[in-house]
């Protein structure tokens, strides 16, 4: 939709795309927003060595295996040049790529960066916030954001609200009153003034601050699992409990890391049958009952219904709850030997134990990986749990470390999973993606780092770029269903439970807020319902 690019125009090819920026917007500080500021991001930071040493995202930025141009032809006109047909990237410039590239304010940022501050003047800089060693390190320091909202008080934003005040507990954010959107009745936007973000200790503190009224508004840190107490304190902590859809394909998502360095522990993970015995060790019906009260629908990876390329048989696909069919296939792998506590031992003789690290998120990860150990135990294959927070996940995921990750698989509606389809290809480095991480890197690093993938994964990558290339939708909708299919068959990653209903709390006094959406990743949360436009009725 119409957003900061008011316009935007594809040559014949979709090799050119020029978009038309919105005249008259300023950032939070009253300086007007240009062409300028994009490019400074383009030309200053993505393609900067030192903030950027691999260069910019291959998945997001390049396109037939060589980068964009991006060339300013007025102060309000910008021009996206690829060398190969790159229709899909008006997708990627409506969610997070597309913020990524109006969050650096080229007016302030640039009294970090050398090519427009010398270097003694920048080193003085180092010292006065806080003793960085490096340029690099004070620019993202003064740069940084966590999902586009800007981490410093100084730096200016477009968005509905700038930070006010960082402190240890809480994040204080004011209305900006240089925001560039109005109500249909003209008046400027937001609606309210002042918003606290609180950090909590626990999700038992969070959970805490929601029965008892003191949050306006959650949709990060709820719980299905504690719907039943949502509804004990309803009306006395003077909220009410909205239903949306999540956007998860499986709440639960598990990869079994095809690029481990353990040699024996990767021939496992590869053979096809480990994957599937331990698909159907799962009694997916019994989590969807005990941790959604039967709200879910038990299924394995893959897009939801309203995506256009579902297919019922890729969620049905090795569902079934049969440990004895667990049983033989992994007889069959030869893990047929066990020792004295009934394990499986490898081929080299060592039991074989399992270690699944992971972090809480988004859905209860928790429980269900609780209810997953026992029932990969009753299998003979020791399972360890191992919490960590998502700074060591990440860590370890992208240095190849974690032996089984998690994640939630988002990107399973047609807004992302045609750019992002990161549960069926090799496409991201990131520590949400465990299954191939070599591989990914790799692909990423364009053939430099990394692994390079056997043929059946190229086939996954080379559907992957065709996808992007094609302007026929049809044949789009065909090549993402090849990638489903083969999810299907190789079961690259383990689903759960999925489809399930999320909950968001909203005092009674937020109003605006609507009753029924869809949440998740993929709508970039509560983006599509113009929480600008929320407002307080006390």
């Amino acid at each position: 939709m119409p957003n900061l690019a008011e316009a935007w125009e594809f040559s014949d090819d979709y090799r050119v795309l020029t978009l038309y920026l919105r005249k008259g917007v300023r950032w939070s500080d009253g300086e007007p927003f240009t062409a300028d500021d994009i490019l400074f991001w383009w030309e200053d930071v993505q393609l900067n060595p030192d903030l950027f040493p691999s260069g910019p995202s291959r998945r997001n930025w390049y396109a037939g295996g060589e980068r964009m141009n991006l060339i300013k032809v007025d102060d309000y006109t910008i021009r996206l040049e690829f060398a190969v047909p790159n229709p899909l990237i008006l997708r990627r410039l409506a969610h997070g790529p597309g913020m990524e590239m109006v969050d650096y304010p080229k007016h302030y940022l640039k009294q970090f960066h050398p090519k427009y501050t010398p270097m003694e003047e920048i080193e003085k800089k180092l010292v006065e916030h806080g003793g960085f060693d490096f340029w690099y390190q004070l620019f993202e320091d003064r740069a940084e954001r966590s999902f586009s909202m800007s981490m410093n008080p100084d730096l200016p934003t477009i968005d509905a609200y700038y930070l006010k005040t960082k402190e240890p507990e809480r994040l204080v954010f004011e209305r900006n009153p240089y925001y560039w959107k109005t109500d249909p009745a003209g008046n400027q936007l937001p609606y309210i003034d002042q918003v606290v973000v609180r950090k909590a200790a626990d999700i038992t503190t969070a959970n805490a601050w929601i029965v008892t009224g003191q949050d306006d508004f959650n949709g990060f840190h709820t719980s299905l699992q504690q719907l039943p107490t949502y509804r004990q304190y309803e009306q006395q902590s003077n909220y009410r409990i909205l239903l949306y859809r999540g956007t998860f394909g499986t709440e639960v998502l598990i990869q079994f890391n095809q690029t481990i360095e353990d040699p024996v522990l990767r021939a496992i993970f590869q053979d096809v049958r480990f994957r599937r015995a331990m698909s159907h060790a799962i009694n997916r019906e019994e989590i969807n009952e005990v941790l959604y009260f039967g709200l879910g629908e038990p299924r394995n990876t893959t897009v939801l219904p309203i995506s256009s390329a579902y297919r019922e048989e890729f969620a049905k696909s090795y569902i079934e709850y049969d440990p004895d069919l667990a049983n033989r296939l992994l007889d069959e792998m030869g893990l047929d030997k066990r020792d004295s506590d009934g394990f499986r031992i490898r081929p080299d003789g060592r039991r074989l134990s399992i270690t699944i690290d992971y972090t809480e998120s988004d859905t209860p990860k928790t429980p269900t990986l609780e209810l997953v150990k026992e029932y990969w135990e009753a299998v003979g294959v020791q399972t360890q749990l191992n919490y960590m927070t998502n700074t060591l996940v990440a860590e370890r995921a992208t240095a190849n470390l974690i032996q089984v990750g998690i994640h939630h698989a988002d990107r399973s509606t047609d807004p992302l999973v045609f750019t992002e389809p990161f549960w069926y290809a090799p496409v991201q480095v990131g520590w949400e993606q465990t299954t191939w991480p070599l591989y990914a890197q790799w692909y990423n690093s364009g053939g430099t780092a990394g692994e390079e993938p056997p043929d059946h994964v190229k086939e996954l990558l080379d559907i992957f770029n065709r996808m992007q290339r094609t302007t026929d939708e049809n044949e789009r909708v065909s090549l993402l269903q090849q990638l489903l299919q083969r999810q299907a068959e190789n079961l690259w990653t383990l689903g759960t439970v999925g489809n399930a209903p999320f909950v968001i709390i909203v005092q009674n006094a937020v109003r605006n807020v609507p009753e029924t959406g869809w949440w998740g990743w993929d709508g970039y949360f509560g983006y599509p319902y113009h929480p600008e436009q929320f407002y307080l009725d006390r």
